[in-house]
């Protein structure tokens, strides 16, 4: 017996010896291979998968919706990035031996309908993949798995490349010049493509916005003819030929292929024409509550219109249901309703101004009538886009930059509109100035476009409140109604109760919180007026230095 003995003694050291060498291979090879293939290690970093099944609901593996697609590809930075389906998604990944974990993901939010199910299919994918803690490889198949060791989620291995362009975004790096060599783009500029679940591509081509259709078949891409807005960028030099010729590339792209991260598009010969890196989607911003900025607007069915250089066309979507927002001459206002993805504007109205500036007030009358006749909206990150009833789109904005909130006193304001009761908003008579500024001290002085006041005023928290202001008492007979809209101010600021700065806007309500009175940051070279201290005297100086008022 004791043969037998040692012999098994010797069994049991080689059966550990290979166990230990199996643990070690599985601590630095990451996801192990299963019993067909014993042995093999693949590391999930460069490694691309398309889903083929994920744990329902019910406890039981089911196969995806027939015609969806979702991905995911493991990159060498420890990003993960694919499409769930509908919306394009990312975030971080670390490996460490057969442990997963996956976190910080983000996601576009786009809405599809077909196939029927598909959302519920994406939230789930998200779901599961978040919740990942390990991994193993089976047959070329990578199978997820949670905390407590089910499986949840199953890919197929992809191709050499990531599987589809759907749901990706990037950011050009190189394009082709005349010679066929390729060459980065200039400095401090950006052209993007994003390739969207319903076949278009869109982005920056560096000044303009463009748009174009796309269809691929297999490592096959064509790309149609793109549309983009007209607007012309000066700086930095040679940044509209390089549009120019991006554009023109896109029409030439044959095929693609995706290496270490990056997307390059070739031609019919296989000559490399435009490098990009991707782009990790960033959470949408949220409808309301932001400031947008118009970048284009919707001229007809197939033509997109770029802003006015010189106007800028704004949107803020309140919480309380109210949007308003610069139309590029006058301040609008109106209301708005929200169900889901569907949004409608109604109740608008705007100020009286009239702008000199060739084309502004057409553009004004467009975006008016377009802001009207939305239907619904949808975000892709920074950018909101508000389509009609048949789905075109109509407007299409971008986040505003932030501007620091300017300090309610030592600020210069220049008045843009005013209320003349029962919801009425004028905004000031072309030619005319009217100015506030609030002295650390108490005082508020300016001129009331007409006559130079001032008055006190003593603020607390949000809370304002203005004496009945003094002024000097000139006459101007011109332009037409600049006495009534002088003494409609000054009878206003006698009625405010509270204020508010945003950005470089001031507004100034009364007590049932309705607006009277909206102001903006004047340029810094102004400042006419000054009232230094004399004996507890304040004197308001014109722009000579004369004394024009002392209270």
């Amino acid at each position: 017996m004791a043969p037998n003995r040692r012999r098994n003694i010797n069994y049991i050291l080689a059966v550990a010896s290979l166990l230990i060498i199996g643990v070690a291979s599985i601590i630095t090879a990451g996801c192990i291979s299963g019993t067909s293939t014993p042995g093999a290690a693949v590391a999930l970093p460069g490694t691309s998968w398309s889903l083929d099944s994920y744990l329902a609901e019910n406890g039981t593996l089911v196969p995806v919706l027939p015609g969806t697609e979702l991905t995911a590809q493991f990159d060498n930075d420890g990003k993960v990035t694919g499409s769930a389906g509908c919306n394009g998604y990312g975030g971080d990944y670390l490996q460490n031996g057969t442990t997963l974990s996956v976190s910080s993901l983000v996601q576009t939010l786009k809405l599809c309908t077909e196939p029927e199910g598909i959302m519920e299919q994406e939230a789930r994918f998200m779901d599961l993949l978040g919740s990942a803690a390990g991994c193993r490889l089976e047959n070329d198949r990578l199978v997820i798995t949670d905390a407590e060791g089910t499986d949840v989620l199953v890919f197929v291995k992809g191709s050499s490349t990531p599987a589809g362009l759907s749901g990706t975004s990037w950011t050009l790096t190189s394009l082709a010049g005349e010679n066929g060599t390729l060459i980065p783009i200039l400095d401090g500029t950006t052209v993007t493509a994003s390739f969207s679940v319903d076949g278009n591509v869109g982005g920056s081509a560096g000044c303009n916005s463009y748009g174009a259709g796309y269809t691929v078949d297999g490592a096959n891409l064509t790309i149609e003819p793109a549309i983009r807005t007209e607007m012309y960028c000066n700086e930095p030099p040679g940044l509209m030929d390089q549009e120019d010729r991006y554009l023109a590339l896109l029409m030439d792209v044959a095929s693609y292929r995706m290496e270490d991260g990056r997307l390059i598009l070739t031609d019919s010969e296989g000559a490399d024409l435009l490098v990009f890196e991707k782009v990790v989607p960033k959470p949408d911003l949220p409808l309301t509550g932001t400031d947008w900025v118009l970048e284009a607007y919707s001229t007809d069915e197939d033509a997109v219109s770029s802003v006015i250089v010189g106007t800028t066309i704004t949107a803020n979507f309140a919480a309380d249901g109210n949007v308003t927002g610069n139309a590029g001459c006058n301040h609008y206002g109106g209301q708005y309703s929200l169900d889901g993805a569907n949004l409608t504007v109604s109740s608008l109205y705007s100020t009286l101004m009239y702008c000199e500036t060739p084309g502004v007030m057409e553009q004004e009358g467009m975006y008016m009538g377009l802001l009207g006749n939305v239907s619904s909206y949808r975000v892709e990150g920074d950018r909101l886009i508000l389509t009609d009833a048949e789905g075109t789109d109509l407007l299409f904005f971008v986040q505003a930059p932030e501007v620091p909130a300017a300090p309610l006193t030592g600020t210069e304001w220049t008045l843009e509109s005013y209320s003349l009761g029962s919801e009425t908003v004028s905004s000031v008579i072309v030619g005319t100035t009217i100015t506030a500024v609030f002295s650390p001290d108490g005082n508020v002085t300016g001129n009331a476009g007409c006559n130079s006041y001032g008055a006190g005023y003593q603020v607390g928290g949000v809370n304002l409140t203005i004496e009945p202001p003094s002024s000097t008492k000139m006459y101007c007979g011109e332009p037409e109604g600049i006495m009534e809209q002088e003494s409609r101010y000054l009878n206003l600021l006698a009625d405010v109760s509270s204020y508010r700065v945003e950005g470089n806007r001031l507004t100034l309500t009364d007590e049932t919180d309705t607006v009277l009175l909206v102001f903006a940051q004047a340029p810094l070279d102004r400042g006419r007026w000054m009232f230094p201290p004399a004996d507890g005297q304040y004197d308001l100086l014109d722009e000579d230095g004369n004394v024009v008022i002392s209270y």
